[in-house]
């Protein structure tokens, strides 16, 4: 069994034009609330940048209610992500948040020649590289996955650090608007607890081909179940 530390740079490994994703791609995803259809989520990549003279892509998750669902709880997010370009650690990351009447807006900049995350006006020490939770998307398409693995993983956001594990548990095939693909499946975990808030754990299927697209999403909460199945691709 291998395992990875999501926190340990591959300074070894220079990915650069190798990634299977490259600026200007859009994943746009199609939400079910239980069986409900509920809104649109999506990830792109939109350029790529610079961050304390590092270069890096600049990457954006979005998720809204529609019109339907919006009354029941109306949902506006917006999450950008600044990811290192040869080794995907964060940067950067800003969220936008607002989930019925709950209104946030979280900066994150880490200063990697100082040891330093600056989270809005606070500030804390930090000891290694970081990834925070929406980069993961990219990562794992950027490595190997290998059925019946555990990947061990950690990661920063929000002044916290969280240690799970990742199986790949096998593969099965998924029909989307975007087509039918041969996908890996792969289970975010901690031991004795689940992942998420709310009780809430996630199932993550990937295409298996060179692309490892991010397919279907599923989070299974205490009062209901939320799945992403992957609409369109543009590029």
């Amino acid at each position: 069994m291998r395992i990875f530390f999501i926190f340990i740079s591959i300074l070894s490994i220079s990915f650069g034009q190798d990634f299977p994703f490259k600026v200007g791609e859009k994943l746009v995803y199609n939400v079910k609330f239980n069986i409900i259809p509920s809104g649109v989520a999506s990830l792109e990549v939109l350029s790529r940048d610079s961050i304390n003279g590092n270069g890096v892509y600049h990457a954006r998750f979005t998720a809204k209610t529609n019109l339907t669902f919006d009354p029941l709880f109306k949902i506006r997010d917006q999450i950008d992500i600044w990811m290192d370009e040869q080794t995907l650690y964060t940067h950067q990351l800003i969220k936008t948040i607002r989930e019925g009447k709950y209104r946030k807006k979280i900066s994150t900049t880490i200063y990697y020649q100082d040891s330093l995350a600056v989270i809005n006006s606070d500030s804390i020490k930090i000891h290694d590289v970081v990834r925070d939770p929406y980069s993961l998307f990219y990562y794992l398409r950027s490595i190997p996955l290998e059925i019946g693995e555990v990947l061990e993983f950690k990661t920063f956001e929000n002044k916290n650090t969280t240690l799970f594990k990742l199986s790949v548990t096998g593969t099965e095939n998924i029909s989307t608007k975007a087509g039918t693909f041969s996908c890996i499946i792969v289970r975010p975990y901690r031991k004795g607890k689940t992942l998420l808030k709310n009780k809430g754990d996630m199932q993550i299927w990937f295409s298996n081909d060179e692309r490892r697209l991010p397919v279907q999403i599923q989070i299974k909460m205490k009062f209901g179940s939320m799945l992403l199945k992957l609409k369109k691709i543009t590029e």
